[in-house]
């Protein structure tokens, strides 16, 4: 890696198997001019690697070198959701054959006497049934709720300072 880039990883998830055992990791690099790659645990190489989508708010938005902070794969195994600081967005994946299915913009920042800036979505997580998927927007200071079969966000729930790191809890 003559380039001299940092390629840490940020935010992963992990795909198991029927049997509860890993099949493979999703991981964001740090400073990758691809947003997430997956690589299989037992053979130890990279299988794949997911380009989000261009956005609206370019290199300027990254934080830390990262241009996407929040990954998750769907309770019931199908789809990778990724989110992109670049494009202010959460894009859904089959996890399959990595092909985009779908796609939800995120609360845009509107600041006073200047330019607009995206929310900075940060950390994912879905309710237990995988309706919904909720998205820490730190910019915005919310939370996105969004349905996951119709892209269509219910509401943003407004916190307090930089939300990030989010967990869903069912109770009965």
């Amino acid at each position: 890696m003559g380039n001299g880039l940092r390629w840490g990883i940020r935010p992963m998830t992990i795909e198991k198997n029927p049997d509860g055992s890993t099949s493979r990791i999703f991981v964001h690099v740090v400073e990758s001019p691809t947003a997430s790659q997956s690589s299989t645990l037992r053979k130890h190489q990279e299988v794949a690697r997911i380009k989000l989508p261009d956005g609206p708010y370019g290199k300027a938005e990254w934080r830390m070198g990262t241009p996407s902070h929040g990954i998750g794969i769907a309770p019931d195994g199908k789809t990778l959701w990724v989110n992109s600081i670049i494009a202010n967005a959460i894009f859904e994946y089959s996890t399959s054959r990595s092909q985009l299915m779908g796609h939800t913009t995120l609360p845009e920042v509107k600041i006073q006497g200047g330019a607009s800036s995206g929310s900075v979505p940060e950390w994912i997580t879905f309710t237990p049934d995988g309706r919904m998927v909720y998205v820490s927007n730190s910019a915005d200071r919310s939370v996105s709720a969004i349905d996951t079969e119709t892209f269509e966000t219910g509401c943003a729930y407004h916190s307090w300072e930089v939300p990030k790191r989010i967990n869903a809890l069912a109770l009965p």
